[in-house]
């Protein structure tokens, strides 16, 4: 963080400079005054009104450069909390690029690093911690859960939730304070009961908060559904099958796929990375064993898991390398086939655990681009449904339990992705891994707490109890600031901002 410590006034394109549009925002901030930068604006700077736009000519000594418009935040009124200057420009590169130099060559403005405004806003106390990790996630959001929940850390509900916590801790410590040098004036009965109300009331507050940290969020923050299987088993095909293009190699040659290929795809607002893994198969090939390594790896973490199966050419032996791995479906391919029904009740699947299970011939062309699912249903508890999950083995000839429709199975698979997505953030999680941290920290103290004030006699004791949950909860709201989290934290940040 070495570079953000001068106070030089600072520059930059906020909008990006990755291609022409037709507008671009240069932000300046930390100048002496307005005035300064006169030599610059055609418009008398004199009659500037705050926070109003401006319209003016950018002059380089009598040369026009563009007509802009412009508008002026005082210092303590600003993002930063330092005199800003935002300019909306004409978005062409060369013209922006142009009154980028302009001022960093003429009036004494450098170039901002990543992330520098909002440094100075958290410098400024205009912003916290926390509300600046709210603004890290809105920015690198990928769906829309992340992207609503950095609103809120910014300045919406989990932001006033923080806040109405860190309200209730100063009125448990004024509880304290009173004990210890008021109570012979207020009474000890009163002064007790004072003390309990108020740590009831922090009690109820963290306990609402650490609900919403339970559960393994880490696949909602960057979902992957992976697809694996045996070589030939139609994984690319299905894997092109839901990008709507032709982006993995399709053959008959086992084994073409010899390394993960990922690509976007959109579901309902939320960016999924869809990845088609290398064939899992027995191969002495060194190359194509790296490449099964890796498909393996990444189905251990994948948010949605997807195994497909080609009755054909596949046997319990092979099954059994997946008994571990919980899946969120069972496909098996190629049942247009003629003698598809025995080859599938030759297979004992008792290995498998999964929640759903569909029959499907998306492999061939018979119905168009998106082939019919033949019979589909859920096996066992799903995660579609209210109540423990517990996924059932499977055993014996495969029939679906219930099947629930006919019809293609992109759309099957693409609303069971999205069920899950909306069930595990139901109870709308806390996503930022250090406030989930912090939240069990406080909550696990004030648990033990709980437990122990009752007996405690000595108000310094409970002096010394209370503050040790003042300094993490400082850590949760963004009073204290770490500087391996803010090293963290501003590596995510553009330029500009």
């Amino acid at each position: 963080m070495a570079f953000y410590t001068d106070d030089s006034p600072i520059i930059a394109c906020s909008t990006g400079m990755s291609s022409n549009t037709a507008i671009s925002v240069i932000r300046l901030s930390g100048f002496d005054n307005l005035f300064s930068l006169q030599n610059y604006f055609s418009f008398n700077l004199n009659k500037v009104t705050k926070r109003t736009s401006h319209l003016s000519n950018i002059l380089n000594i009598d040369q026009v450069l563009d007509n802009i418009l412009f508008v002026f935040f005082p210092e303590g009124e600003s993002y930063t909390g330092e005199n800003v200057l935002e300019l909306s420009v004409h978005g062409n590169l060369l013209n922006v690029q142009r009154i980028l130099d302009l001022f960093t060559k003429n009036a004494g403005f450098r170039s901002a690093h990543p992330g520098e405004f909002t440094y100075r806003a958290l410098k400024n106390k205009k912003l916290s911690l926390s509300q600046v990790e709210g603004l890290d996630m809105l920015l690198n959001a990928n769906s829309t859960l992340m992207l609503s929940q950095g609103l809120d850390i910014l300045q919406g509900d989990l932001h006033a939730q923080y806040l109405a916590l860190y309200n209730s801790y100063l009125s448990l410590k004024a509880a304290v304070e009173i004990s210890i040098d008021f109570s012979e004036d207020v009474g000890t009965e009163e002064t007790q009961k004072l003390f309990t109300d108020s740590f009831n009331n922090f009690y109820q507050l963290i306990s609402s908060l650490k609900s919403r940290t339970e559960g393994n969020i880490s696949s909602l923050l960057s979902p992957e559904i992976v697809l694996v299987g045996q070589t030939n088993a139609g994984k690319s095909s299905l894997f092109n099958l839901l990008l709507k293009h032709n982006r993995s190699i399709v053959s008959d040659i086992a084994g073409t796929t010899r390394d993960y290929v990922s690509e976007l795809v959109h579901i309902e607002g939320i960016n999924f990375k869809l990845v088609d893994t290398a064939g899992v198969r027995e191969s002495k090939d060194v190359i194509e064993n790296i490449g099964i390594e890796r498909a393996m790896d990444i189905l251990s973490r994948a948010f949605y898991k997807i195994l497909i199966v080609n009755p054909f050419e596949t046997n319990a032996d092979y099954l059994a390398k997946f008994s571990q791995i919980e899946f969120d479906i069972l496909i098996i391919s190629h049942s247009d086939k003629p003698d598809f029904q025995s080859n599938l009740n030759r297979i004992d699947f008792s290995f498998i655990k999964t929640h759903f299970l569909a029959k499907s011939s998306f492999l061939t062309n018979k119905s168009g681009s998106i082939e019919p699912l033949e019979i589909f249903g859920p096996m066992g508890p799903a995660l579609l449904f209210n109540g423990p999950i517990e996924p059932l083995n499977i055993s014996g000839p495969i029939e679906p339990v219930e099947p629930m429709s006919h019809g293609p199975i992109e759309p099957l698979l693409k609303s069971l992705i999205i069920k899950k997505f909306q069930i595990l953030s139901a109870n709308n999680p806390i996503l930022q891994e250090r406030h989930r941290a912090i939240v069990n920290k406080i909550y696990l103290k004030s648990s033990r707490f709980a437990n122990d004030f009752k007996d405690i006699d000595d108000a310094a004791i409970l002096s010394s109890e209370v503050n040790i949950l003042g300094h993490d909860l400082a850590e949760l709201v963004g009073i204290l600031s770490p500087d391996d989290v803010l090293n963290s934290i501003f590596s995510n940040f553009c330029i500009g901002k």
